[in-house]
């Protein structure tokens, strides 16, 4: 057993001690008090559980596409997995800012014909029985699940209320590039309540989100077809006050798109 390491947590050297529990200290990584074996920095009094420090640097979960690095965070965070509020060590992709605790990476991993884990919900979902005349809508494609239906069978958690068909599930990104916002990939978050602009319908809990650009959209925007005008459009000039809400010029002295409510003003060349 080493009694020194470089550990990526941490700039200096650590040293391993065996210590019976001490209610003053903390450890660094999972934030509880200080039992067992331990790795400390003595100049700067950080201390590391060893089960802490024997934890992989980086992971992959089904609930990001990117790489999860992990990280101690000086400050509290909300898991974007399951939304509960932790601290200390988290699996983070930092041009995401997407933070997901250590717990979660570790459940066990759940898939059954009928019962499955899937990135669009942090529960388990339960395939709905075909005697089951449950009637709900589907969090992807706004349209009622029909469990009796053989071709439009469904997974959900009836405790969140969330249910997803099949077909939607395998067909959803993770990831996308959209229009909207070409210069960054959009991910998928769950439980996230829509702010764009203009929209007046409630949220399905799905939304595709850049967290550097602080820029999200409600998955039924997100995926709805693209449109391509072919009709010949007679257009005036506008005051620069209009701007485009993709690329952000300023004056659309071409055709474009505006939303139908006139107290909205998003514009689309």
């Amino acid at each position: 057993m080493s009694t020194k390491i470089q550990h990526f947590l941490h700039c200096h050297l650590l040293w391993l001690l065996g210590v019976s529990q001490d209610d003053q200290l903390g450890c660094r990584g999972c934030c509880k008090r200080i039992t067992g074996s331990i790795y400390v920095c003595f100049g700067c009094d950080f201390y590391l559980h060893r089960s802490c420090a024997k934890l992989p640097g980086e992971i992959r979960d089904l609930f990001h596409p990117c790489p999860l690095l992990l990280t101690i965070l000086d400050y509290e965070y909300i898991c974007n997995a399951c939304f509960k509020t932790d601290s200390g060590l988290s699996n983070r992709c930092k041009r995401c800012e997407f933070d997901m605790h250590v717990e979660g990476t570790q459940r066990a991993t759940i898939e059954t014909e009928e019962l499955i884990q899937h990135f669009t919900h942090w529960h388990p979902l339960k395939l709905l029985a075909p005697n089951n005349h449950l009637e709900v809508g589907c969090a992807i494609y706004n349209k009622l699940c029909f469990a009796s239906a053989f071709d439009s069978f469904a997974y959900g958690c009836q405790d969140c209320n969330f249910f997803v068909h099949h077909s939607c599930m395998i067909n959803i990104p993770r990831q996308i590039i959209h229009f909207f916002h070409p210069s960054c990939p959009l991910v998928l978050l769950t439980d996230v309540p829509c702010q764009y602009e203009g929209f007046d319908e409630a949220s399905s809990g799905l939304a595709f989100h850049c967290g550097k650009c602080k820029f999200q959209l409600d998955v039924k925007c997100a995926l709805l077809p693209t449109v391509e005008s072919k009709i010949p459009i007679r257009f005036n000039i506008h005051p620069t006050s209009i701007r485009c809400k993709a690329c952000g010029e300023h004056g659309l002295l071409a055709p474009y798109f505006a939303c139908s409510k006139r107290s909205c003003t998003f514009f689309l060349h």
